[in-house]
């Protein structure tokens, strides 16, 4: 009688996706930290090992937004179709990764990605995922690498970067460098609305350290003396800077015109007219970073 051997079945695990090289944090090398952390601000970031670094960058604005960037030591020498998929990690072996979106990254730029697809990031590095690029690699003949985000330390920095969120100005800097002040008759006092405009400037520039110059014209109607309309249009610019001063922006970085009776942008001629021509304008400038 034959002997009846039993099956045994060996049972592995392998990635779905396989890469030539992968680049990620492991258990004793990943840190994730709160970089900039202010109104206007906030920036999450983790260091990747040997390739480089990641961003999630949220900014003052009226709409939500997030931005995530993934900078390369060395730079992108071609336009690559990335997939990012959220994989599961190493001690969950066995389930499939999950697309999360197709992106492209261009040639000289660093990766990025923005919108729903970012915040999706977030979610799977949440729940202990790991968020990882696929894509052919120009230095490495061309072969498949991966690049992933480690969820291990995350959630602690995860809740500073949420609670920054939680703290932004719901206004950009597009919202704040061009305002217009108007004036009563002769009046150079700012009005309730005026200050809270100012207030709102103040709030921002302090944060922002690339505002280089603030340029503050003053004008008035075309009724009363030319030299009393000039002198009526310099006192106008500058109690805006005496505000702005007192709100802690640099004296030497605003700059004051008055230019009395000049420009004119409506008709002089009727009540509603004047009140236009009777304004401050007010101007900032930002250096390139």
């Amino acid at each position: 009688m034959k002997k009846i051997l039993p099956l045994i079945f060996i049972v592995t695990t392998m990635p779905a996706t396989s890469a030539n090289k992968q680049y990620h944090a492991g258990m004793d090398n990943s840190n994730w930290y709160l970089s900039s952390s202010t109104p206007i601000q906030c920036t999450l970031e983790h260091p990747i090992p040997r390739y480089g670094q990641a961003n999630f960058i949220a900014k003052a604005s009226k709409k939500i937004n997030l931005d995530f960037r993934l900078e390369s030591k060395r730079a992108m020498p071609t336009t690559e179709v990335v997939q990012l998929k959220s994989v599961p990690p190493a001690w969950h072996p066995g389930s499939a990764p999950e697309l999360i979106d197709t992106i492209t990254f261009h040639q000289q730029f660093d990766g990025y990605v923005t919108k729903q697809s970012a915040w999706r990031m977030l979610n799977e590095l949440e729940r202990g995922q790991v968020p990882t690029f696929y894509f052919h690699d120009w230095y490495n003949n061309k072969q498949m690498v991966s690049v992933g985000l480690s969820s291990i330390n995350f959630n602690k920095s995860y809740d500073d970067f949420n609670n920054c969120i939680s703290q932004l100005l719901p206004y950009n800097f597009d919202d704040i460098s061009y305002s217009i002040l108007r004036y009563k008759k002769d009046g150079s006092l700012l009005t309730q609305f005026s200050k809270k405009r100012l207030k709102m400037i103040g709030d921002y520039i302090k944060h922002d350290k690339s505002i280089n110059v603030i340029l503050v014209a003053g004008y008035s109607d075309g009724y009363g003396g030319v030299n009393t309309n000039q002198v009526l249009s310099e006192k106008r610019a500058n109690s805006v800077k005496e505000y702005l001063s007192e709100l802690g922006f640099n004296n030497d970085n605003i700059k004051v015109s008055g230019f009395g009776e000049k420009h004119h942008v409506a008709d002089n001629r009727n009540i509603l007219g004047r009140q236009e021509n009777r304004r401050v304008v007010i101007s900032i400038e930002k250096e390139d970073i």
